[in-house]
């Protein structure tokens, strides 16, 4: 039987605990492995040893990520004012606009979690793929393909440049006017940081070029395909259900949106250096639990949800499957399809066997506070 979300809650409750000293421990220990990665870039001697370097700073970017998000809901560190600040320091190396991300992540993400919004690898239907323009299609196909360019293509074309960085014009207007200062802070941190880097035969052996290249887009680069394939997994897998519909026909489903996300078993050496990222579901029943009690909170749930929980050890057998299986979703059926519209899947667990219990009368979650939270961006 599927537990019920207070019980849920209350177990959970525990791991509801911000420490500023942990969460300013994980600042610093990722800003001086960035930096050192940048700097190593740029300072030692061999190509291969620098490019080592940089990738390490562009998975510390993909760190940096994970420390914004939590400050954005609050739970880095104790205090309103010191989570803003250090969101707003970590996403700048990203060239993230905190206060856009908030928005979609706060408005648009958890309250329509594999909903019909755009979100990241929100699926197409066949319909809808075969509508696309043919260029379209086979990015597509690159996007959901077994590759890194695909996902870092994806990230930085469908996601960072239409919701991370500029203001756009669909966005409320107060949302949108309070995202130009924060836009105007990244372009001044933008000059000062590739200016630098341009300045490097003045401090070191590389070009201006080089030193542009190596230091600063290829570790954005990985940022960009780390990003892409990690939300990809956290939301897609055989069994993940998405759903199309009005925000009260899927009222049940957003409700649970522990039941809508995937938690993906990692080495805990993995868990470690990206701040246990994987642990998922979790922060979708209860999104104030901090990156370093995740792990141990998540194996709670997991516990709780027994047969409802959708874990998958990973492994490249595991995520190949995934990955081939997941082209096109069929909302009549809930079921994968590859692009060609063959089903890949059968239906997918939340319509195989929970949707009765989900229509079940059921005791939601505290609601997240979004304004509240909106206007500590």
């Amino acid at each position: 039987m599927l537990i019920g979300q207070r019980e849920a809650l209350r177990e959970i409750a525990p791991h509801v605990r911000s420490s500023t000293a942990i969460g300013l421990a994980f600042f610093f220990y990722d800003m001086a492995l960035y930096w050192g990665g940048v700097a190593g870039a740029i300072f030692l001697p061999d190509l291969w040893m620098k490019l080592v370097a940089a990738t390490i700073a562009g998975f510390k970017l993909s760190a940096f990520k994970t420390l914004g998000h939590d400050a954005a809901h609050g739970c880095l560190v104790r205090g309103r004012r010191l989570n803003w600040l250090l969101g707003v320091i970590v996403y700048a190396p990203c060239f993230y606009n905190y206060r856009m991300w908030v928005y979609d992540h706060h408005v648009g993400h958890h309250p329509h979690t594999n909903g019909p919004i755009k979100d990241t690898y929100t699926p197409f239907t066949k319909a809808e793929f075969d509508a696309l323009p043919l260029c379209r299609q086979w990015m597509e196909r690159l996007y959901r393909g077994p590759n890194v360019i695909g996902w870092s293509l994806y990230y930085l074309i469908e996601r960072w440049w239409d919701m991370k960085i500029f203001p756009r014009s669909h966005m409320p207007k107060k949302h949108r006017d309070a995202a130009w200062p924060h836009f105007w802070f990244l372009v001044a941190y933008g000059i000062v940081f590739y200016g630098a880097l341009a300045m490097a035969p003045a401090y070191s052996n590389m070009s201006a070029a080089g030193a542009i290249l190596v230091a600063g887009v290829y570790p954005f680069l990985v940022f960009m395909a780390v990003t892409g394939w990690g939300l990809y997994l956290q939301h897609t897998h055989p069994d993940a259900a998405w759903v199309r519909g009005s925000d009260e026909e899927n009222k049940i489903y957003y409700d649970r949106g522990e039941l809508l996300s995937v938690h993906w078993v990692f080495p805990r050496w993995f868990g470690k250096f990206t701040h246990d990222v994987m642990d998922h579901p979790v922060h979708h029943l209860h999104p104030r639990i901090p990156c370093y009690r995740l792990r141990v909170a998540q194996a709670k749930l997991n516990e709780l949800l027994g047969e409802h929980a959708l874990v998958e050890k990973f492994t490249f057998k595991s995520f190949l499957h995934t990955m081939r299986a997941c082209k096109l979703y069929d909302f009549e059926n809930h079921r994968w399809l590859d692009f060609d519209g063959k089903p890949t899947t059968g239906t997918t667990r939340m319509f195989r066997s929970t949707v009765n219990e989900l229509r079940a009368p059921q005791v939601k979650a505290a609601a997240v506070n979004t304004d509240a939270l909106l206007e500590a961006a």
